[in-house]
């Protein structure tokens, strides 16, 4: 078990540990068991803070939205009054977000792809 880090609370290690795992390798392929490893925190912490691991798949989905929502604002407002610039000011920074190496594209979509039905 990892070594709780100070001054972050057990919901946030957890929320954390989630959204990395979610993100790498599938909400599908991660366990209850791995998240609250990863976040260093028992499982009844889990479950107080969020229910279920669909509780905290929900957190982490709705994270990445907001995410996507302030990137498009951002390039907004560097290029107001400016459509095809927002674009490209947007497209610039996918760029950049695609050409990391750990980078597995939109987590919205991969959570569609991991769950059809």
């Amino acid at each position: 078990m990892k070594r709780p880090t100070s001054g972050v609370s057990a919901a946030e290690r957890i929320r954390n540990s989630a959204r990395d795992l979610f993100y790498s390798n599938g909400i599908r392929c991660v366990g209850v068991d791995e998240i609250v490893q990863n976040a260093g925190v028992t499982k009844p912490s889990l479950y107080r803070a969020y229910e279920s691991k669909d509780g905290l798949a929900a957190v982490y989905l709705d994270e990445f939205f907001q995410t996507c929502l302030t990137r498009f604002e951002q390039a907004e407002a560097t290029c107001p009054d400016d459509p095809r610039g927002q674009l490209l000011s947007y497209f610039d920074g996918l760029a950049e977000r695609a050409s990391r190496p750990a980078y597995r594209g939109c987590g919205l979509t991969n959570a569609i792809l991991e769950f059809p039905d």
